[in-house]
């Protein structure tokens, strides 16, 4: 079990999907505004603006912000459908003025499942580009030239998202590969981050260098539009990079390597017994639920007839962590992550055998690092 991560701050729940929630963050109004005025501009002057009139360019505006945001979101929902399919806990959808990004626990993550949902999201704006191309060649007027932008729109960001290279959803689809065939993460990490590097440097190069072959000089507007997207992608392949060899010793430390043995141990115990237990001492909450750690200091300030229960520390329910000795480290690094407690018990079978914690998940790395 772990917890799912708080909503974002200032963001808006406009609804959910497969009871995932979904969030409208603030700083979308950003991209909304970006996409009404240059919508508003490309539309002034336009031979559908001539045909149809005053007012043309206001209602395309306004229909280019409904578009994007549907795309965005139908993207967004794409993988968090398929990413509850496979398995994974989704924690929520987040509109913003990157695009959107969906949370979830990928803690049990194979290649086949990462690319999956990876390539998920593109394949539902491409099934929409379809349904707009279909609907721009069945309907005349403004509704045809609204339909023909969704399918346009669309089309543009299935091709975006599939550039391969991290964060883009390309790029998970090449780190799955190459996780796939050398049975390594952190090489797929690697090598799609730095293919992400690529794809950055590539983009600024298209809107720079591109003009200029035509006997042009490069658009303001759109180089710092390339520069701020490159910006983007290069962070989050750069953070790929500096994560991958993190998943490398998480791939080799194990449950059992990070852990210290536990004992469950009623509260109304006397600190002295549980000072001369040999294991560490946690205790039963009030649902049964093994929350109540009693820690070293703790201990080692009480009176020795404190009962235990007057002393222990409780840890989040999602800090209570099912792994055995012989499993991967990356559930319990999850549950730390998303209670934001550096403390992890740990059950098998639904009885406590030991605690991890974040400076014995560090020791075992380290021994890990001392081993390589």
């Amino acid at each position: 079990m772990s917890t799912s991560p708080p909503a974002p701050r200032g963001a808006l729940r406009i609804g959910s999907v497969a009871r995932v929630p979904i969030y409208l963050d603030r700083t979308w109004l950003i991209l909304a505004v970006f996409i009404a005025v240059t919508g508003y501009q490309s539309a002034s002057g336009s031979l559908s603006a001539d045909e149809y009139g005053r007012g043309f360019e206001v209602a395309y505006a306004a229909w280019l912000v409904v578009a994007i945001f549907v795309a965005v979101v139908g993207h967004e929902v794409g993988h968090a459908v398929v990413a509850r399919i496979v398995g994974f806990r989704v924690h929520r959808i987040v509109a913003t003025v990157w695009g959107g990004h969906t949370a979830y626990d990928g803690s049990t993550a194979t290649p086949g499942r990462t690319a999956v949902v990876a390539l998920s999201g593109p394949a539902v704006n491409g099934a929409f580009a379809a349904l707009g191309g279909v609907a721009s060649a069945t309907f005349p007027g403004v509704a045809g030239t609204f339909a023909y932008s969704f399918a346009f729109l669309n089309g543009l960001l299935a091709l975006f998202n599939l550039l391969p290279g991290l964060p883009l959803d390309g790029g998970a689809a090449v780190q799955s590969l190459v996780w796939g065939v050398t049975r390594r993460r952190d090489l797929g990490l690697l090598v799609a981050g730095w293919m992400g590097r690529v794809v950055a440097v590539g983009i600024v190069l298209w809107f720079l260098v591109l003009p200029f072959t035509h006997g042009e000089r490069p658009d303001l507007v759109n180089l710092v539009v390339s520069l701020v997207m490159a910006w983007v992608l290069w962070s989050g392949a750069s953070a790929a990079i500096r994560r991958a060899p993190v998943e490398r010793i998480v791939d080799q430390v194990r449950v059992g390597e990070a852990a210290e043995p536990a004992v469950v141990l009623p509260r109304d115990t006397p600190v002295s017994v549980a000072r001369d237990h040999p294991d560490l001492v946690v205790c039963l909450d009030e649902h049964e639920r093994p929350t109540l750690v009693l820690l070293h200091s703790a201990a080692d300030d009480a009176a020795p007839s404190t009962p235990i229960g007057a002393v222990v520390a409780r840890i989040p329910d999602g800090n209570v962590v099912e792994a055995g000795p012989d499993d991967g480290l990356a559930p319990v690094l999850l549950a730390m992550s998303a209670g934001g407690t550096p403390v992890v018990v740990l059950t098998r079978a639904g009885a406590v055998w030991g605690i991890a914690s974040a400076a014995t998940v560090d020791a075992a790395a380290r021994r890990v690092r001392a081993r390589s």
